[in-house]
Parts: C-alpha cells; sequence; structure tokens
C-alpha cells in the first residue's frame, strides 16, 4: 500500500543510522578498486547518467508524489529489523526531509525470491495501472543465483523498460547486491553488467549497489558483518540506511539538475493527484 507522511509518521519510531550520504560515499578523492568497476571514483557512484524528467514534473505541480519499490527480499525487508527499517520506508522518509512541503508516498512491492520474469508481470499487472512518478526497480539477484540466461535476463529488463516509457513513468533499475559468496555464483557480475547496459542503452538511470556496497566495504567505511544479515546474504538494517540514503541523495541531485523541479520550501505546489488517494491504492 502507498504510505502517506501521516501514515508513515503513525508507526514507532524508526531506528537510527549513521549517515552514508555525501560524507560518506564522497570520501574527498578516493578512488576503488573493484573486481568489475575498476577505476569507479567514490562520488560518481551516486550519480545517475539520465535525468528523471517525468518525475520532476510531477515534484514540480504536485504535493504528493507516489513512487513504487519493485524487487525482492532486498526490497521487502528481508534481514531488517521492522518494516520501517526497510530500504522503501526510509527512502520515503529521506525524500520528505529533501523536499519540505512534499509527500513522497512510496509503496513496497518487495517479494522474497522472485525472479525479473515475476517482476515484469506484476509491473504491468499491478504498477503501471497506478501510475506512480517512479519506479525503482530492484532485481538480478535470484536470476544470477537460479542460473536464468542473462540473455533472457536482459530481455525481461527491456520489456519492463519499454513498458514504463509506454506509460511515461520514470524507473530507477538497483543492480545486484555484493555479497561475499556472489563470487561463487556463476557469472554473477554478468548480471551486473547487463543491466548496466540495458540502462545505458535505454537512457534510464541505474543505482549502482553492486559498487556501492564495494566501496563501502574496501574504502572501510562499514566491515562486511555490518552491511549483511547474520546470514551473511540478506542486508542489515545499516545496509538499508545506507540503501535509501544513497538513493535519495542520487534522485535529488539529479532532480536539482533538472530545470522545472521544485527544490525550495514554500513554493511547494499543493495540487492534489485527481481521483487517488493512499487508502484506494494497492
Amino acid at each position: 500500500m502507498w504510505h502517506s507522511r501521516s501514515a508513515v509518521g503513525s508507526d514507532s519510531t524508526p531506528p537510527r543510522f549513521g549517515s552514508c550520504g555525501r560524507m560518506a560515499l564522497a570520501a574527498i578523492g578516493l578512488t576503488a578498486v573493484f573486481h568489475f568497476f575498476p577505476t569507479a571514483n567514490a562520488s560518481e557512484l551516486v550519480t545517475f547518467d539520465a535525468p528523471l524528467r517525468g518525475l520532476a514534473r510531477v515534484v514540480e505541480r504536485s504535493h504528493e508524489i507516489r513512487v513504487v519499490a519493485l524487487g525482492s527480499s532486498s526490497t521487502e525487508g528481508t534481514g531488517a529489523s521492522s518494516k520501517q527499517a526497510a530500504y522503501p520506508a526510509r527512502f520515503d522518509r529521506e525524500m520528505d526531509r529533501r523536499f519540505p512541503g512534499k509527500d513522497f508516498q512510496v509503496a513496497n512491492l518487495g517479494k522474497g525470491g522472485e525472479l525479473a520474469d515475476a517482476m515484469l508481470t506484476r509491473l504491468v499487472r499491478d504498477v503501471i495501472p497506478t501510475r506512480p512518478a517512479l519506479v525503482l526497480w530492484q532485481t538480478g539477484v535470484n536470476d544470477a543465483i537460479s542460473g536464468v540466461d542473462v540473455e533472457t535476463f536482459r530481455k525481461t529488463l527491456l520489456s519492463g523498460i519499454s513498458a514504463l516509457k509506454a506509460a511515461n513513468i520514470d524507473v530507477v533499475l538497483v543492480d545486484p547486491q555484493f555479497y561475499p559468496r556472489s563470487a561463487g555464483v556463476a557469472r554473477y557480475e554478468d548480471y551486473v553488467a547487463v543491466m548496466r547496459n540495458v540502462a545505458h542503452e535505454q537512457g534510464v538511470p541505474v543505482f549502482r549497489r553492486y559498487a556501492i556496497m564495494q566501496h563501502l566495504i574496501s574504502s572501510g567505511q562499514h566491515p562486511v558483518e555490518e552491511l549483511l544479515w547474520k546470514d551473511k546474504f540478506h542486508l542489515s538494517d545499516v545496509a538499508y540506511g545506507c540503501l535509501a540514503e544513497l538513493m535519495a541523495e542520487a534522485v535529488e541531485a539529479d532532480l536539482k539538475r533538472t530545470p522545472g523541479a521544485v527544490m525550495s520550501a514554500g513554493v511547494a505546489s499543493r495540487t492534489p493527484i485527481s481521483g487517488w488517494s493512499p487508502s484506494s491504492a494497492h
């Protein structure tokens, strides 16, 4: 369901996380050496290569901004201490904080263990008809573990992006997470590469979770035991907090670069989305 500002505020106080935002990732001048991204500068890891123009228009004209987080267990929140510690709820609060006068309403449609093709079905059936301004599509980990053909995975991403573009809905792809055992998964980094390549070809942003997690570990900011749950696979509260903060930072930075987006408090439009309310959305 959609979470309005008042609905989120009615929950118990969420856990606090250490900042993983600009101070942590910028690490001025720091260059990390990755298996897959050999020369990635840390500050570039939270910079989108494509604009979110549709989202910028909605932020400009509307008070309520609907977002769908579609994905598997790391969207649903497996390993988190509560639903409010999972990244969609954290992202909701981060965006409300960064955009005073706006109410971001983030629906968590994560489903543990789900493959990209099943997500595509839900995207077309359940997500697009609700007309969100933005979809955060996290996928790839389960496809890699299950041995789904990489080309099949690529075609699924293309189909989803095509459907979202046809509906004039912006999307940010969220690539697979880094975890120690991923080195033993055949072609794991190929799924990361395919997602980045598809995003580049289609002109949509990709949130580089794999490289970000590697950076946070290799730079000494967070040991792997801090970012992962007790199973050393699912994310911890700390990692969910980092994911939410850095995603919000990337989206905010993108909107600031996009002409027409409202950035300042006191000039927010209060025009509601016609014919829709959080209680009626699923």
